[in-house]
């Protein structure tokens, strides 16, 4: 059986149930936090026991800024406005739904977020960029398949 590779165009991520306009880039980051138990029976072999303490998940992404952007694609001023609301939002990052520049709403991960940078990249000369960072606000959950693509037949 063929084993294919996830395309990073095809990742795409969601901010609000919209998909992030003219998107460049997207980096997901979930770590875990440890802690060391040392007991009389662990340390008299030397080898620390290690348990989880908690889990986040950062998310970045990057992409051209948008003069004209709709409620669907959202633009550099409502990401802003998200920011400074001060809340979490929902955001999901899933496979290209298709040729749609949409995600898949039935695959992924998704959880509430907060943004917690916001970059504005403007040289002379070059599209305008933006930088955005979201840090986990609860649970991370995964939808359904994850980033597993069900809707390809298998054996081609």
């Amino acid at each position: 059986m063929a084993q294919s590779v996830l395309d990073g165009t095809d990742l795409i991520l969601s901010v609000g149930g919209n998909a992030l306009g003219f998107s460049t880039g997207c980096k997901v980051s979930t770590k875990v936090e440890t802690g060391e138990r040392v007991t009389k029976e662990a340390s008299s072999g030397k080898w620390k026991e290690k348990f989880v303490k908690s889990f986040s998940e950062d998310i970045s992404a990057d992409g051209c800024v948008l003069r004209d952007g709709t409620t669907e694609v959202p633009t550099y001023d409502q990401l802003k406005a998200l920011m400074l609301a001060g809340e979490s939002i929902e955001a999901h990052y899933s496979l290209r739904d298709g040729s749609a520049r949409t995600g898949k709403v039935a695959g992924g991960y998704k959880g509430q977020y907060i943004i917690t940078s916001l970059e504005l990249d403007a040289q002379a000369g070059d599209d305008s960029k933006y930088s955005i960072t979201l840090e986990n606000s609860g649970a991370v959950e995964k939808v359904n398949d994850g980033l597993t693509d069900t809707t390809e037949t298998q054996g081609e």
